[in-house]
């Protein structure tokens, strides 16, 4: 049975990992899914939510933004309302609340994330085509 994946279907797609209806993705993968922008969960304090539709400067905000979700943790990449140039990377559980939340220079103003199986990564890009790229071990539960 193929489950539907939205956008993060045709990335694997087009790593050559889905072939045929009855392809399942691996486990243990690291998905990238489109939320409309209006349903992301409390953002922490100083930070906020801009998701792009194009990686140049000045665009409007799009209507959903790329997020992460790995072994039950959902991965929102918020920019800082202070501009500075990086992301801050918010874990959080299925009951909405914070399990992490990491700062990672390099990138703001979110426009896409790509996740890749062999390195195990997902690339946040940004403004300009700045980015950061993560381990999922990252975005995954923290260690105990």
């Amino acid at each position: 049975m193929l489950r539907y994946l939205g956008p993060a279907l045709l990335g694997l797609t087009a790593l050559g990992l889905l072939a045929g209806a009855q392809a399942q993705t691996p486990p243990n993968t690291a998905i990238i899914a489109f939320i409309p922008q209006d349903d992301h969960p409390p953002i922490p304090q100083d930070l906020q939510l801009v998701c792009m539709p194009t990686s140049g400067g000045g665009a409007p905000r799009s209507g959903t933004c790329p997020v992460v979700k790995y072994q039950g943790i959902t991965t929102w990449a918020f920019s800082f309302a202070d501009n500075r140039n990086s992301l801050a990377l918010v874990s959080y559980d299925a009951d909405d609340k914070v399990v992490r939340n990491v700062e990672k220079g390099g990138a703001r103003y979110l426009f896409d994330a790509i996740t890749s199986l062999p390195s195990q990564t997902v690339t946040f890009i940004g403004q300009a085509q700045k980015s950061v790229t993560v381990p999922w071990s990252e975005l995954g539960p923290p260690a105990k």
